[in-house]
């Protein structure tokens, strides 16, 4: 049994402040504190694609004209958001008031656009990244980090332009979740047998000595911009360009075999998980996946004081891409949190099951899948001292290392 387990150091205020900064949210390092002490916002829609930014920019004139007041975009990585107000929390009277506004405004239609909407923390700002790896020449690249923390976009980036900067061929990549930094893009001639690649219960030798160089140099991933400690066991990976794929193996279905699984004890009255409040580590399959949890619950309870009895609830997991989704690989790695934190001893904690945890948030106006997607949204969540989210994530293994 293989597993990989790593603690990651994770610097969320001080990128969410980088993020702000770079956005144009500020000028200055004591107005993106301020603005990052506003958080929330109130989201009225979402735009993707290439004219995600004009309508975005089109439909904020349309309402501020309209007398609503501040409204504001949010250009992202091929997505752009309109928005309306900031705020410290969804408790503020004034919050309040915006929500019930925006919620029975009509449209031309006589239709309520926003009658669902609610509060959300700030979507990021960030400029396109000019090396996106959706556009890189090749099949298979060098993941070398990965960022999930508020921030993520901007620290992804800052890293790849870093590596750009010492000569090597860095790309980028933006998920709903998590961002990965990558270096070079190859094709099949590295292997020394391009038939095994995406054959099941075969794995290809990388023999190119360009690939070999590379991983010698970055053998361990970066995360949340610290590299993994080598008892960690987190090797940097060889993976698919998302959209390429060989033409010559089209008709093979690559196996996903390895599940990344990221565990967050998130502090209430901040929204962030720091330092050793965050674990993850790698699953070599999905049998695998009770034991890593196993694992990361105990690296979590840790890192618990020792002085009080705290009360955490168990949020949920999210399924990160659709082959762990299908597999049902979330609610596995749910069911095992939940149960390796039931069997823990010695430790000053009672945990809240999922299910009352979710009614728990509902109850205090708060989504529990808003948390899941982003932890900021447990900030200022009553009743609990701390909550824990996660993600599970499949990736295909397209080579030996």
């Amino acid at each position: 049994m293989s597993i990989s387990i790593s603690m990651r150091l994770a610097t969320a205020v001080i990128l969410a402040c980088v993020a702000l900064v770079d956005a144009g949210c500020g000028g200055t390092a004591e107005a993106a504190r301020a603005a990052a002490e506003r958080q929330l916002t109130v989201l009225l829609v979402e735009y993707e694609g290439p004219e995600a930014a004009a309508s975005a920019e089109r439909l904020a004139k349309e309402l501020t004209s309209k007398g609503l007041p501040d409204v504001f975009a949010v250009e992202g990585a091929g997505r752009s958001s309109v928005c309306v107000g900031r705020y410290t929390s969804w408790k503020q009277p004034e919050a309040d008031a915006m929500l019930k506004r925006v919620r029975v405004i009509r449209d031309a239609q006589g239709q309520y656009p926003f009658a669902g909407v609610m509060f959300v923390p700030v979507p990021e700002a960030v400029p396109a990244t000019p090396w996106p790896l959706e556009k890189a020449n090749g099949y298979f690249t060098l993941h070398v980090g990965s960022w999930e923390a508020p921030g993520r976009m901007v620290a992804a980036q800052a890293y790849a332009k870093e590596l750009r900067g010492q000569g090597y061929e860095a790309y980028v990549y933006h998920g709903p979740r998590l961002s990965m930094v990558t270096i070079g893009a190859f094709g099949t001639e590295i292997f020394d047998d391009p038939t095994k690649v995406g054959k099941p219960g075969v794995k290809p030798r990388i023999v190119n000595p360009k690939v070999l160089a590379l991983i010698q140099k970055f053998p361990r991933m970066r995360l949340e911009g610290e590299v993994a400690p080598p008892e960690a066991h987190v090797p940097t990976q060889l993976v698919q360009v998302p959209g390429r794929e060989p033409p010559a193996f089209a008709a093979i279905r690559v196996p996903k075999v390895l599940y990344r699984v990221s565990l967050a004890l998130v502090d209430v009255r901040t929204g962030l998980a720091e330092g050793t409040s965050r674990a993850a580590g790698v699953a070599q399959s999905k049998g695998e996946l009770p034991t890593l949890v196993s694992v990361l619950a105990k690296q979590l309870l840790d890192s618990l004081p020792q002085d009080k009895t705290v009360r955490i609830g168990i949020v949920g997991i999210l399924a990160m891409d659709k082959e762990s989704a299908a597999d049902k690989a979330d609610a596995l790695v749910l069911d095992s949190l939940t149960s390796a934190l039931g069997r823990a001893v010695g430790y000053k904690a009672d945990f809240v099951s999922p299910a009352t945890t979710r009614q728990l948030l509902d109850g205090a106006g708060i989504s529990a899948d808003a948390v899941i997607r982003d932890t900021r949204y447990a900030r200022g969540a009553q009743g609990f001292s701390a909550v824990i989210t996660g993600s599970v994530m499949a990736f295909p293994a397209t080579g030996s290392q």
